[in-house]
């Protein structure tokens, strides 16, 4: 096994994209002040869309004969990209709309309650089964979170809700990438198929309940392009590469690192108080991702051979369709 095909760069892969999108948190907050949740969540995925639209075009042309011996439609693509593409602008609208009345590390934090919902969907849906230390680690990672929003459920404001309600996209979103990976190989193509419909259904929304002005855009400019090419072209791209060679769960797991991460910039760049508790929570989900390290292998082979079976339930009712 190469250290491109390893678990533990899939792993390094997905911990440097929570990074980035846990540091995207403080952006989407600054960026959208003037022009608008939906506004600005267009502007930062069409230029998401342009950044990848080149490696998309080069992936196509290189893969071209390969998916003709394979037998890999392009429907399969675009199909996969539009059910991403659904949970994506659904999951995302949700969390940006939430950041006018929460705070960024609870945006994050309450986004990564999609961990448990992930082995759970997956159990219900595909028949999934987790290791013990999977299920220990899920259990873990809850408690920290708990921690890290704070333990009142008085202080749960209307966009904390809304930002509870995403991860359930999210979820669905994450196990819909580990299925579609394995079987297209596509990560590109999917990226940018998921990335260009979420700019498109905001951009409706947008056009509808404001008045696009390219002005306010160009003032926060710096904010659009972080949020759109590194979060939206790099992160989602890295997540797509990543899962290829990571199960759906541990993804999940590693991917809550944004929590931190969030909570980490937002009080560096933006003043946000954090807690000794909030500390202490973050310290228990960096145990959650250690358990999800010490994972024996035999195990996650299993479970990997299980995500396999996903993609040919999905692959079989492609062929049905058909």
């Amino acid at each position: 096994m190469s250290l491109l095909t390893s678990r533990y760069f899939a792993h390094a892969l997905l911990m440097l994209t929570a990074f980035i999108w846990g540091v995207s948190f403080v952006f989407q907050t600054t960026g959208m002040r003037d022009l608008g949740a939906f506004g600005f969540q267009f502007y930062r995925f069409l230029a998401g869309a342009f950044a990848l639209l080149p490696f998309a075009i080069m992936e196509y042309r290189r893969n071209s004969f390969w998916k003709q011996r394979q037998q890999i439609s392009q429907k399969q693509v675009l199909w996969g990209g539009l059910g991403l593409g659904v949970f994506m602008f659904v999951g995302s609208s949700l969390q940006q709309i939430a950041l006018h009345t929460t705070s960024v590390a609870n945006a994050a934090y309450l986004t990564t309650l999609y961990v448990p919902l992930v082995p759970v969907f997956g159990l219900i849906f595909f028949g999934i089964h987790l290791p013990w230390m999977r299920w220990m680690a899920v259990v873990v990672f809850m408690i920290g979170s708990w921690f890290m929003t704070g333990t009142d459920l008085q202080t749960i404001t209307f966009g904390d809700w809304l930002v509870i309600s995403s991860a359930i996209f999210w979820a669905f979103h994450i196990m819909l990438v580990g299925a579609l990976v394995g079987l297209t190989k596509m990560p590109f193509q999917l990226a940018f198929v998921q990335t260009i419909l979420t700019a498109i259904f905001s951009l409706l929304v947008y056009v509808v309940i404001d008045q696009i002005d390219l002005m306010l855009a160009y003032a926060v400019l710096p904010d659009i392009l972080f949020a759109g090419v590194l979060s939206i072209a790099l992160g989602f791209t890295l997540q797509l590469i990543a899962q290829q060679n990571c199960s759906s769960s541990a993804a999940a797991i590693l991917l809550s690192l944004e929590g931190v991460f969030a909570a980490v910039a937002g009080w560096v760049m933006l003043k946000q108080d954090m807690t000794l508790l909030a500390i202490f929570g973050a310290g228990l989900i960096m145990v959650a991702i250690l358990l999800v390290e010490l994972a024996p292998a035999r195990q996650t082979s299993n479970q990997t051979s299980n995500q396999t079976a996903a993609s040919d339930k999905i692959d079989a009712s492609d062929k049905i369709d058909a």
